[in-house]
């Protein structure tokens, strides 16, 4: 399955949104960090290969990951 970063964008921005609902403290996401985020989650889901990984989870994953040690 092929994703687009597109796609991914959008999946970060409603994380984004969701953590703010939920009154969670964000670092700065200027639109170049999301672009990177996506980029960094493309990059992963290619090399996972994996078909029965759940790309949800693999978003998820990585949008915490960045942001803890960005």
């Amino acid at each position: 399955m092929r994703i687009t970063k597109g796609y991914i964008v959008q999946e970060i921005l409603d994380l984004i949104s969701l953590k703010q609902l939920n009154n969670e403290k964000l670092p700065e996401l200027s639109g170049d960090r999301i672009e990177a985020i996506a980029e960094s989650i493309i990059f992963d889901w290619n090399e996972l290969g994996d078909p029965e990984a759940n790309l949800d989870e693999c978003i998820k994953w990585n949008f915490e990951q960045n942001l803890t040690h960005w």
